[in-house]
């Protein structure tokens, strides 16, 4: 059995559909807001839970199954909104993660989803190894560089994910993916950054190697596994690509500055994050690891 928390996010249902997909177990996955997702299947029980009730946390460990794997994705994530809600942030990131990973007590296993950002400022020609220490340069870093201390500590594992990019599964709520997609299909310019690097994979890569690590190791050994694609790429280069696989007029994605367009964000952001991907290759016997679309 598997308990996925924030499976209706944009890496959430692709990690659905993953599990689904690539074994024969049952799935609960919690949803925070309305009626819950429209999305079913015979293997899927949604359960609206907010991680801020710890009645809800201790009432959800009771759906589950002795030895259920988990995978935790729910977080208070976009960092202009951490600096403008610090307190929020901090409740759900810090705060109910440690008071749900306290209440469920029948986990085999729990994999956290963390961030490239916990690393800090990097360069295109440095990977960043997961032995290296972390130095995030704003308060969304620093809240899930400290989020994954609290997850090792209670025995579980942290999987670090750069920029993701796909098309969206969940039903109402494009993607940046599906908006850029939209507008070069209605022949508008978008514009991207070509000087900031990131070891980007589609949602779909990095929820499979995700599920992947959960059946092959169960709480795998390497407590912390980058999951990242080989080299480094741009938002510029990853539009250009989406635009290849659409058969869409590349000409239409313009590249522009980070430096010279840093006041598009209120928190800072580091200019690249490459990641080291040689644990997780040896983790699944993988030879090679580039952006699928």
């Amino acid at each position: 059995m598997y308990l996925i928390v924030g499976g209706n996010g944009y890496l959430g249902r692709y990690c659905v559909k993953n599990v689904l997909e690539r074994t024969d177990e049952a799935v609960t996955a919690t949803y925070a807001h309305g009626d819950g997702p429209t999305f079913s299947h015979p293997r899927l029980t949604w359960a609206r839970f907010d991680v801020r009730d710890p009645q809800a946390a201790a009432a959800l460990n009771e759906r589950l199954e002795e030895g259920a794997k988990a995978i935790y994705l729910a977080a208070y994530h976009h960092p202009d909104k951490v600096e403008e809600n610090p307190r929020l942030a901090w409740d759900i990131n810090i705060t109910a993660l440690a008071g749900t990973l306290n209440a469920l007590t029948r986990l085999s296993c729990l994999y956290y989803a963390s961030t490239d950002t916990v690393y800090g400022e990097g360069s295109r020609d440095r990977r960043f190894l997961e032995t290296d220490p972390c130095a995030p340069v704003n308060a969304y870093g620093r809240q899930k560089a400290l989020a994954e201390q609290i997850t090792l500590a209670a025995g579980y594992n942290v999987v670090r994910f750069p920029f993701l990019f796909g098309p969206s599964l969940v039903e109402g709520r494009p993607h940046f993916f599906d908006v850029i997609r939209a507008d070069l299909e209605r022949g508008k310019p978008v514009e991207m950054f070509a000087d900031s690097y990131r070891s980007t994979l589609s949602f779909d890569q990095a929820s499979r190697y995700l599920v992947e690590l959960v059946e092959r190791w169960g709480a795998c050994p390497e407590r912390v596994v980058n999951i990242a694609s080989d080299g480094p790429m741009s938002k510029y280069e990853a539009a250009l690509a989406l635009a290849e696989r659409y058969r869409l007029d590349g000409s239409l994605v313009r590249p522009i500055s980070v430096r010279n367009n840093n006041a598009i964000f209120k928190a800072r952001r580091a200019e690249s994050a490459v990641l080291d991907n040689a644990r997780l290759k040896k983790l699944l016997n993988l030879d090679e690891i580039r952006l699928e679309l």
